[in-house]
């Protein structure tokens, strides 16, 4: 991915490095097909040898979350794949919320070509927009039952 220069940029067009859960982070730029298409491939029985025939996945912290981000997710000025026929780059503040609803699509696409479509996918993702409900079922994160979490 690093090679192929799939990884949301800085904007000053670097790739954008953050920490999560693993450490140091990098993440992919999903709003590109290109990139979602590598995503998928990746989930196949030959990319992901040691997982199980029936496979489920979980896209946690998929929001995208940064703990050293500001808001708790990457910086605003962030750049993702150009948009339409402007050929510019987009800032992250403009697709935010689309990031988790094509991160959990790639996903379940990875799932459909691993079973070449004979079957149903489960991925479940903490992250969604309007239209994610067709790609699989969601959560909404470490809540508690009480009203600092409404």
């Amino acid at each position: 991915a690093e090679k192929s220069g799939y990884f949301v940029k800085t904007k000053d067009k670097k790739d954008f490095d953050g920490w999560c859960w693993p450490g140091s982070s990098s993440y992919l730029d999903v709003l590109n097909p290109e990139i979602r298409q590598w995503w998928a491939k990746q989930l196949s029985e030959e990319n992901y040898p040691e997982s199980t025939t029936d496979l489920h996945i979980w896209n946690d912290m998929n929001e995208p979350s940064v703990f050293n981000g500001p808001e708790v997710t990457m910086p605003k000025d962030n750049l993702h794949f150009p948009n339409g026929s402007s050929g510019l780059p987009v800032e992250h503040r403009d697709v935010h919320n689309l990031y988790g609803l094509f991160y959990h699509a790639a996903t379940a696409e990875g799932l459909k070509l691993r079973s070449e479509g004979k079957e149903r996918t489960f991925v479940l993702s903490r992250a969604f927009f309007a239209g994610s409900q067709k790609y699989g079922a969601i959560w909404t994160g470490d809540n508690a039952a009480n009203w600092d979490h409404l």
